[in-house]
């Protein structure tokens, strides 16, 4: 029976359309939780995008890695936004509302510093030995870091953050892990990156107080 192939020039050309695509998918779920009740904590996480990412890099060279990574979070933060002030609008009808264009812009500056760090640190994932292994635990480390900073400081928060954590390490694990040696190595190494990863996650919100405000 005759085998279909994909060419890399069109595996090469999908993967920056499914990156926008994934962004945009993400990033309209966001908005829409903001104005919702149950899954309005996702709005003020990262794990969404950082398993995005994650999945986006797997396997891919760096080039490429990075390339759709930074489209990806790009995209989300153009559709985060626009959707918050579509979503304002259906909520209340007739107030006056608008996208901050200084915050886009510094957003969009973050996803292309963002995309092209964790598009270099991801991807390696899926593949074997050491380095496999630590890119993945990165991935784990900062979505561990990212439900651990919301839940604890909004305790009513923790199921649905701790639940999109559960659901994306999974999803992580399910494109990385090559061999249970290498399982058990990922789970030495996360403990680590997530201390790291704290550090990255809290990183945006206290560059964004420190230019609203002029001060940490």
């Amino acid at each position: 029976m005759a085998q279909l192939t994909v060419p890399p020039s069109t595996r090469a050309a999908a993967g920056p359309v499914l990156a926008v695509a994934g962004g945009l998918l993400t990033g309209g779920f966001a908005a829409w939780a903001y104005y919702g009740d149950v899954f309005r904590p996702l709005a003020h996480t990262f794990g969404l995008w950082i398993a995005l990412l994650a999945l986006l890099s797997a396997r891919r060279p760096v080039r490429e890695a990075v390339l759709q990574s930074v489209l990806g979070l790009a995209a989300a933060v153009v559709a985060f936004y626009v959707g918050k002030d579509v979503m304002y609008g259906i909520e209340y009808p007739g107030m006056p509302y608008s996208v901050s264009l200084d915050q886009l812009v510094q957003w969009l500056v973050l996803a292309v510093v963002a995309g092209s760090l964790l598009g270099w640190a991801f991807h390696r994932i899926g593949r074997p030995g050491h380095a496999g292994a630590a890119s993945t635990a990165a991935a784990l480390g900062l979505l561990a870091a990212d439900a651990y900073r919301r839940g604890a400081n909004y305790p009513e928060d923790a199921p649905v953050v701790v639940g999109l954590a559960v659901l994306a390490v999974a999803a992580v694990l399910a494109v990385a892990v090559r061999s249970p040696r290498q399982l058990a190595e990922i789970a030495l190494w996360t403990l680590p990156a997530a201390a790291a990863g704290w550090l990255l996650v809290s990183a945006p919100d206290l560059l964004e107080q420190f230019l609203i405000t002029g001060s940490l």
